[in-house]
């Protein structure tokens, strides 16, 4: 083999190993180009989505992502200066991107489907006040992270717990309607079925519901402290806490996430002086004598793990002295 070649396969061996060991990165697409042939219809070029406006409605068809907006560039949404109070994303519609309808204050209601990821809140932020989102039934997509699903409905009901608007959620049946509700702790606000005589298909009128706090955590009386206020919330993370877990959840399995907040004269504690107890309790659909529980902790830099140190099924008692963060309940 001569030098020249013997260079050249150094090369592309150096290549194949850089391959090898580099990290698997998602680029979204920027600087997206719209097409208008007329008739209401806008084309993403280089994919099968296209919009029509038309009739107090935007329709959002093809099939893939709706990729992310440029904050920098809104006025380049076909629907940026748009009047139609009424969305419709079809269910082949894989997802919707960040900024996709940031500030449409128009839109006062959005039809979409379970099997939908909702990329960042964003998404609809500052769209009409009290909107109604209507969820139809979809097969639900799930993405893994790790060993740990996160699914499309995750995505909404993640995006549900945390919009400001005043937002009603109507989904086909009752069951669902309900586990979608008490997916967190508050519970989601203002969740109705679509046979429900309250379903608030115009507005939202005097029919809320939701919102409900169950207290889920307090300091064990073997290390009482009266001078801590604490509080738990079973709440959907950011992503990156989810890629934080499946990096240290081993041979356990997922199961969901907390929030807890320990307080003194109404500031956060992220460090007490020693060590202490608290019991946080299971969720009733993870509770089995047979499973051992542990708990994944978000730190700076580091994830925490907390072995569970009672034997009762319905609670986890652990010892910490970061108590305020991020957690994930797992068991095995």
């Amino acid at each position: 083999m001569t030098m020249k070649w013997k260079k050249r396969l150094a090369i592309m061996l150096t290549l194949v190993l850089t391959l090898l060991v580099m990290p698997v990165v998602t680029v979204r697409a920027e600087g997206e180009i719209w097409t208008h042939p007329g008739d209401g219809w806008h084309y993403l070029q280089g994919t099968d989505i296209k919009v029509r406006i038309a009739n107090d409605v935007i329709s959002i068809e093809g099939t893939g992502a709706l990729p992310d907006a440029d904050y920098w560039k809104l006025y380049e949404r076909p629907w940026h200066t748009s009047s139609a109070t009424h969305l419709r994303i079809a269910s082949t519609i894989t997802s919707i991107g960040e900024y996709s309808f940031y500030k449409c204050s128009n839109i006062k209601s959005v039809e979409m489907y379970t099997s939908t990821f909702i990329e960042n809140k964003n998404a609809f932020e500052g769209i009409a006040y009290c909107p109604i989102f209507r969820i139809a039934d979809a097969p639900v997509e799930t993405r893994m992270y790790g060993t740990i699903p996160y699914t499309s409905l995750d995505s909404i009901q993640a995006f549900a717990q945390s919009n400001t608007m005043g937002a009603c959620y109507i989904l086909n049946d009752k069951r669902r309607a309900e586990t979608f509700q008490n997916s967190t702790n508050p519970t989601i606000s203002n969740v109705f079925w679509a046979n429900d005589s309250k379903a608030p298909w115009n507005s939202l009128q005097d029919n809320e519901n939701g919102n409900q706090a169950t207290n889920i955590c307090r300091l064990s009386a073997n290390t009482p402290d009266y001078s801590l206020k604490v509080s738990a919330q079973r709440l959907y993370p950011g992503l990156a806490c989810y890629e934080a877990y499946a990096a240290f959840i081993g041979d356990y399995t997922f199961a969901t996430t907390f929030n807890l907040n320990v307080e003194k004269e109404k500031k956060s504690v992220y460090q007490t002086e020693k060590e202490l107890e608290y019991v946080l309790t299971i969720p009733a659909e993870y509770r089995s004598p047979l499973r051992s529980f542990r708990l994944l902790a978000i730190g700076t830099g580091t994830v925490y793990i907390y072995d569970d140190l009672d034997a009762a099924a319905e609670t986890i008692t652990f010892r910490t002295d970061k108590p305020t963060t991020a957690y994930a309940l797992v068991y095995k």
